[in-house]
């Protein structure tokens, strides 16, 4: 965040939090797919969610206020905004977002615990809740869409003579859906844990590239990879590994690569001081409270995995202002 963002305005915004709490809650609750059929009562909808009806008047009250929700008499209403973006199942939904979001709330209450312990504080592991980690993956899917989008607008990385692509720790998919429809002559593997693999095959299917994209469910640390790719993508991945685990993994997708085939790594690359890009320094410190390993690494750091790794011409592709970049590799 820059400097001059830290007015005081910028303070009272960050304490001012309750409402930022509402309004996930709300989403976690559904309250706006309640609403999606017609206006509800306080009671109707308390009686749908098993609440008590005279909170969730406030609740409700609380949301009007908020603008999310219109009220005419005793009935409540989607406003506009909410009809668009918070109804499950809508083109322009946004709500997973806002679950996740609330689902890692009692974790961040912890951070001193963590900063004193060094240990993670969260009981299960990301990918060991289903529910959790399937409204994170579908949020990033959202994300990655538009990321997707840009790096072929900008040619970032040339698919033009690539054939055979390995997507580690697909996630939903997004970018391989994304490089498959811009580039007809490939085919793509995708692999990631069950949760993951699950979704990640309905996107495909989605897109009707069942016949080019194939999904694994896959631990890459207990398996051996697939090979005789000329492609190779991990977007989202390092951060959630140890330095060493991170410079094994590329010792061996070195030799998953034919000679001449690219490794492209999409992450939140740090500067040398670690602090820059700002929002991958904050995240750093999520991955602390959520994994207890793991952080967003320098430039040189991945540098050091590849080069070492036998890759050459390793190159760190980046946009003024764009918090993920690309790190890329040729064996």
């Amino acid at each position: 965040m820059a400097a001059n963002r830290w007015m005081p305005e910028r303070f009272d915004e960050i304490a001012d939090f309750w409402a930022n709490r509402l309004v996930m809650e709300s989403a976690a609750l559904d309250i706006y797919g309640q609403l999606a059929g017609g206006s509800l009562s306080a009671e109707e909808v308390a009686q749908r969610l098993g609440l008590e009806a005279q909170s969730t008047h406030l609740f409700l009250d609380a949301l009007t206020g908020l603008g999310l929700l219109s009220k005419k008499g005793n009935r409540y209403s989607n406003s506009e905004a909410a009809a668009r973006y918070l109804v499950p199942g809508l083109p322009d939904y946004i709500g997973h977002r806002l679950i996740a979001a609330q689902q890692s709330w009692e974790m961040w209450g912890h951070l001193f615990d963590a900063l004193r312990s060094g240990q993670r504080q969260r009981d299960k592991h990301y990918f060991d809740d289903p529910e959790a980690a399937r409204h994170s993956l579908l949020a990033l899917h959202r994300d990655a869409r538009s990321r997707a989008a840009d790096i072929l607008v900008r040619g970032d990385i040339d698919l033009s003579e690539r054939h055979q692509m390995l997507d580690l720790g697909c996630g939903a998919g997004t970018y391989a859906v994304a490089f498959c429809r811009a580039h007809r002559q490939l085919h793509a593997t995708l692999v990631d844990r069950p949760i993951a693999a699950a979704i990640a095959r309905d996107v495909v299917a989605s897109a009707g590239l069942e016949d080019r994209i194939s999904v694994l469910e896959y631990d890459v640390d207990e398996h051996e990879l697939p090979s005789n790719y000329d492609f190779i993508w991990i977007s989202n991945v390092i951060n959630a590994r140890s330095y060493n685990a991170n410079r094994a993994l590329f010792e061996r997708l070195y030799h998953r690569l034919v000679p001449g085939g690219e490794v492209a790594v999409h992450d939140m690359i740090m500067d040398d001081t670690r602090t820059r890009p700002a929002r991958g320094a904050v995240f750093s410190v999520y991955m602390l409270l959520s994994n207890g390993v793991g952080r967003c690494y320098t430039f040189q750091e991945v540098f050091d995995w590849l080069d070492g790794s036998g890759f050459h011409d390793i190159r760190w592709v980046r946009e003024a202002e764009d918090d993920m970049t690309l790190v890329i590799g040729t064996r």
